[in-house]
């Protein structure tokens, strides 16, 4: 797909506040910049399409892909991987864009004297025991 060669992975080029076209003219960016990018590209073709942020084990911090509604269907890709996503991609939360899925929002005024640190943990379950589960 287009968006996936549009630009060149490199961290520290862009914020969380960079546009698409922003992200597009520089030619490089992180996974929410292809993210963004694809999202732009689809909107303007008219087909919905939504942000998702999550995990892909692996990858060390959270990656973003993004859902489509094609023919009646969700089609979920990773522009940065240039491929579909598959059962290894957990969903943490869907938006817009970034800025509604962001992990932490609002602003600190004063000596920052901690730090903020993530932690997560995965188990894959069986079809049969997750339709149990939700039971």
């Amino acid at each position: 797909m287009w968006a996936a060669s549009a630009l060149v992975y490199q961290l520290g080029v862009t914020a969380v506040h960079t546009t698409a076209a922003d992200a597009l003219r520089l030619g490089r960016g992180v996974c929410q910049d292809y993210a963004h990018v694809l999202l732009t590209v689809l909107r303007l073709l008219g087909i919905p399409a939504r942000y998702v942020s999550g995990q892909l084990p692996g990858e060390g911090g959270t990656h973003a892909w993004v859902e489509a509604l094609v023919a009646g269907s969700i089609v979920p890709y990773d522009p940065t991987h240039a491929r579909r996503t598959h059962h290894d991609y957990v969903t943490v939360a869907v938006g817009r864009d970034y800025s509604d899925v962001a992990p932490t929002s609002g602003v600190f005024c004063g000596t920052a004297t901690g730090r903020l640190v993530a932690h997560r943990r995965m188990r894959l379950i069986a079809a049969d025991d997750a339709a149990e589960a939700v039971a």
